[in-house]
């Protein structure tokens, strides 16, 4: 990469360089600070170079749960805050002031510099001032910078607290989550959050809470203890409202229930279950807002499987290889190219869509609808070109989901199946066998496409790669289906590149060739080993 001229600035530096996936998600850092703000009802929030950013409230600074921030990244924070001019301002006089609108209200702010250190204030403006940064936060000791981890901006402030005592139960506890919960659940919830909102931040895959057991996070496809232990009140604690009536009843009658869990701003899928030592949770962070195609790294022609005027179009893959974040960025994808109506139906709802050109409804079962069964019945009355079902559990949804695609509807959905060929095979087992002839023949003529995706350790850790086999439903493999010869799917697919399939192992074999991921994780990764080593 070429060096910047040395006269340049240190924000004329950062344009040169161009901004990184982990860069934009540190601009984003500003306005989820704000959210901090609104949801503490704090008076403002101080960021300084190596500093642990704070809130003001009554005069007081309470520090947040996080890493320092570093130098570079402050530089980056107020890149977008302040114009060409506050920027020579502040080179000459080491001070400026501005104003940022955030969520409807207005924040006055204060850049100071000190030695090419800064301090950035913010506070929320006082009603009828103007240009002033009227609640200003103090400025804060900026001290020399040294090499600290990247911010991760949190959710809601933790005051520090010393980690519980694992529980010692022998039996699992079984706690009423209609009473409020007492000091020690609030702080291990605290200590909860904390682990979450750094987890949100760097990327993890999973986050995993155990009664009586030290919390879990997964990042790059491995399993790691990082303390905070947990116990079932403080969990309970943790989801406080998310919790509702419903939610307890499904979690005290089944064992289990799925819930979305929102900590100002950064959201969560959770599944929340009992298990023989209490209450335990598994929390995935999700993105504010759907991705493209191109930031999951899927080539565009991924955009024509929403293309179809009606059908079933699957992704399938294990639990965390990112079908539900693939089917958000098709979503995002028809919201802002074509003026359709999507109907989704979700458990829970994880990304939030705004629509567009498209008009986007957002059904949660278990909240808006009883089910996925009964929702795709429902979405037939509601005149929708796409329909988006979470997931087929069951064969009511399964047949559900077909009558619809054969009625005039895409249906996008996912399912839990290693290949096109096991995807086929899974829903025809998943009924009696005296319907699989009728269930053959319907799918054989809705379905469209089925794309099975993995996730592989990249070569830039923690990052992970998608790799996908993409079926599409030629007449051929209509007839492989329709006459039982599933077996034959996997050929049609490798022999199929001019009808725009893509096998695993083509697609791993070019992660390798653009040195994204090692052989030796490609051939992991792949489902035919022996056919990969012949292709690198």
């Amino acid at each position: 990469m070429p060096r910047a001229p040395a006269g340049r600035t240190e924000v004329e530096r950062w344009r040169v360089r161009g901004r990184s996936r982990y860069t934009r998600r540190v601009m984003a850092a500003i306005d989820s600070f704000l959210k901090i703000v609104e949801a503490q009802k704090a008076d403002g929030i101080v960021v300084a170079s190596e500093r642990v950013p704070a809130l003001k409230r009554g005069g007081v600074d309470v520090p947040l749960s996080m890493p320092r921030v570093r130098h570079d990244d402050v530089v980056i924070f107020f890149e977008d805050l302040i114009t060409a001019e506050q920027r020579q301002q502040l080179d000459a006089l080491k001070s400026v002031k501005f104003e940022h609108m955030f969520d409807g209200q207005r924040f006055a702010g204060e850049i100071k510099a000190d030695g090419g250190r800064y301090v950035l204030s913010l506070g929320k403006a006082r009603p009828g001032a103007a240009g002033a940064a009227a609640a200003k936060p103090a400025a804060v000791e900026v001290r020399a910078p040294e090499p600290v981890a990247a911010p991760r901006a949190p959710a809601r402030p933790v005051t520090p607290a010393r980690a519980p005592e694992p529980v010692q139960a022998a039996e699992p506890a079984q706690e009423d989550m209609s009473e409020a919960p007492d000091e020690q659940a609030l702080q291990v919830a605290d200590a909860l959050r904390a682990v979450l909102q750094r987890a949100h931040w760097e990327g993890a895959a999973d986050v995993i809470f155990s009664a009586g057991l030290a919390t879990r996070v997964r990042g790059g496809g491995e399993l790691r203890e990082v303390g905070a232990p947990a116990s079932e009140p403080g969990i309970v604690a943790l989801f406080g409202k998310a919790l509702g009536p419903e939610q307890r009843a499904r979690l005290k009658g089944r064992g289990s229930v799925d819930v979305a869990l929102d900590l100002g701003g950064l959201r969560f899928r959770a599944n929340v279950f009992r298990q023989q030592r209490g209450l335990s949770a598994v929390l995935r962070p999700v993105r504010d807002k759907a991705p493209t195609l191109q930031e999951l790294g899927l080539p565009d022609d991924f955009a024509a499987l929403v293309g179809y005027p009606s059908g079933l179009v699957l992704f399938t893959g294990p639990t965390g290889s990112g079908k539900s974040t693939t089917l958000a960025a098709l979503v995002e994808q028809v919201n802002r190219t074509a003026a359709k109506h999507v109907v989704t139906l979700e458990d829970p709802i994880e990304h939030v869509f705004t629509s567009r050109k498209a008009l986007i409804h957002q059904r949660e079962v278990g909240r808006d609808v009883a089910g996925f069964a009964e929702g795709l019945r429902a979405a037939l009355r509601e005149a929708p070109d796409i329909i988006l079902v979470g997931e087929m559990r069951d064969p009511e949804t399964i047949a559900a989901a077909l009558t619809a695609a054969e009625t005039g509807h895409l249906v996008l959905s996912t399912l839990h199946a290693a290949s096109a060929a096991m995807a086929v095979d899974r829903i025809l087992d998943s009924f009696p066998g005296h319907q699989q002839p009728q269930v053959r023949l319907q799918l054989a003529g809705a379905l469209r496409a089925v794309v099975t995706q993995v996730l592989v350790p990249a070569i830039r850790a923690p990052e992970r790669a998608v790799a996908y086999e993409k079926m599409l439903v030629t007449p051929a493999v209509s007839a492989q289906i329709r006459e039982g010869r599933g077996h034959q799917i996997a050929t049609a697919i490798t022999t199929g590149r001019a009808e725009g399939m893509v096998s695993l192992e083509q697609s791993l074999a070019a992660l390798v060739r653009a040195r994204r991921v090692t052989p030796e994780a490609a051939l992991y990764a792949a489902q035919d080993p022996e056919a990969l080593r012949r292709t690198l």
